[in-house]
């Protein structure tokens, strides 16, 4: 996959994604977000509380490494089990002193699961296309796909 960098300013925000092969894991990335495709489709949960499509992802938690925290956050929010999993890249978001780093997974589901009861997702569906009613406003999932379906 080639390098790829986007950087834009919205609403005070300013919003860095850079897609690469070369990545330092080591860095201080705050989570991770997984972009999980099944067969050509890739995969996305409702979130009721956002009111929007997503893909799955979080806050690392305690003694969890950001691989450990990528597949736990896939499998709470779609009940998939990951069968391959690489880092593509990560995106950062800057808004006035507080800044903060997520690390961008691509996945291949194996299997899925019935996803835990206390799931904070709701329905978890399979796409060619991103939905238009999207949790967050800032573009980053539409710049991966996009780069992911033209590049590779």
């Amino acid at each position: 996959m080639e390098k790829a960098y986007y950087k834009s300013v919205k609403d005070n925000k300013e919003m860095e994604i850079v897609i690469t092969e070369i990545l330092n894991i080591d860095e201080e990335y705050r989570g991770a977000i997984v972009i999980p495709f099944y067969g050509d489709k890739f995969v996305m949960t409702y979130h009721p509380g956002r009111k929007g499509w997503e893909f799955p992802g979080g806050k690392q938690e305690e003694n969890e490494n950001l691989l450990q925290c990528a597949i736990r956050e896939t499998f709470e929010e779609t009940g998939a089990i990951l069968s391959k999993l690489n880092p593509i890249g990560y995106y950062r978001i800057i808004k006035g002193e507080n800044s903060f780093k997520t690390l961008v997974y691509i996945g291949e589901i194996a299997i899925f699961e019935p996803k835990p009861r206390w799931s904070e997702t709701d329905l978890v569906k399979l796409f060619d296309e991103l939905p238009e009613n999207i949790s967050f406003d800032d573009d980053i999932y539409k710049i991966i796909i996009d780069h992911i379906k033209t590049k590779g």
